[in-house]
């Protein structure tokens, strides 16, 4: 049977030894707080750099932010995002909390723009949109244009976890750690597709972009974001206007008609996973069921609670100690650690 919150791996003593923050129902007991998304700006002071890598007709965008005091002991950090979103909503108040600002100057950062997703992006005909398998072989050429050979800890977030989960499966030597956020790895099955494409039938005229972005505010975030938090809301609609809008389009449908994962592929992998659902996301299901192919050896569940599919962005704080966890049980950033008390503003 599946532990409800935390399957804790063996031999992780650092993880096993600090679960003080955990309630006795295992739920992680934080402050609630309101999360406001920063409106992605190729002026935004994240000290990020923004780079153009050629892979055939067109370019990969990616972002880089280097600590000041990089470790380069520690495996780069590679992000991909979730559907309507770009790097900056999607992990911007993640990296960004003030309680992660003892160990950011020690990370060095890579994040992966969705084709078409970076600002003031071009269209991208639809017959030229990368699949999510192509969009995971992006990954090889950014770790080659960075040199990077030691490998890398990923943390995608929805469709973005999935682009990760398809890479680590055919470059398993490349990746050292892995963090699911909300992630979705299987297929539709032929009842999820009539549903989606039900809801999803004017997605192939590119007509009602309106649709489109209320779907995913309606299937992927929480239903009281509303009520709990307008002002992240309100960011994330902005953000969604702001996302070239065919290319939102397409990087959905290319996630609906996503290849399916074979159970025994996931099983097979051999790295430290942590996956992260928020436990009112309508995919809550689907997530437990992808965790239950892991490896339990190395497997680890955290579920957060009043949260839908977007965790980063509605309750980043959450994550701060089980990351800082998982990153110790890869035996990174031990001299560094601190409790998500000590790094409070």
């Amino acid at each position: 049977m599946l532990q409800e919150i935390v399957d804790t791996p063996p031999n992780s003593n650092s993880i096993r030894n600090s679960t003080s923050s955990m309630g006795a129902s295992g739920d992680i007991n934080c402050s609630r707080e309101n999360i406001n998304v920063v409106v992605h700006s190729e002026n935004n002071n994240t000290g990020e750099t923004k780079y153009n890598i050629p892979r055939g007709e067109r370019d990969i965008i990616c972002y880089q932010r280097v600590g000041a005091n990089y470790d380069p002991s520690i495996p780069p950090i590679v992000t991909y995002h979730d559907l309507g979103l770009n790097h900056t909503t999607c992990f911007g108040p993640f990296f960004d909390h003030p309680k992660m600002k003892t160990i950011l100057p020690y990370l060095n950062i890579i994040q992966i723009e969705a084709p078409g997703h970076e600002l003031n992006a071009a269209t991208i005909a639809t017959s030229d949109y990368p699949s999510i398998q192509e969009m995971s072989e992006d990954v090889q050429f950014v770790l080659e244009y960075f040199k990077i050979k030691n490998g890398i800890i990923g943390i995608g977030a929805g469709a973005g976890g999935c682009v990760l989960t398809s890479y680590a499966i055919t470059h398993q030597k490349n990746i050292v750690g892995l963090v699911l956020i909300g992630s979705v790895i299987k297929s539709f099955s032929w009842l999820d597709w009539v549903k989606s494409w039900i809801e999803l039938s004017t997605l192939p005229s590119l007509k009602n972009s309106t649709g489109v972005r209320n779907y995913l505010l309606n299937h992927y975030y929480a239903d009281n974001l509303e009520e709990t938090n307008p002002q992240l809301l309100d960011s994330i609609k902005k953000e969604m206007l702001m996302i070239n809008q065919e290319n939102l389009h397409h990087y959905v449908h290319a996630f609906v008609k996503r290849e399916d994962v074979k159970s025994e592929k996931i099983k097979e992998l051999s790295f430290k996973i942590l996956l992260i659902v928020g436990k009112d996301t309508s995919y809550k299901e689907d997530i437990m069921d992808l965790f239950s192919h892991f490896n339990p050896r190395n497997s680890t569940i955290v579920q957060v609670p009043d949260c839908g599919i977007l965790v980063t962005a509605e309750k980043p704080n959450y994550l701060i100690e089980p990351f800082k966890l998982y990153m110790q049980g890869l035996g990174y950033l031990l001299d560094y650690y601190q409790s998500i008390n000590d790094g409070q503003e």
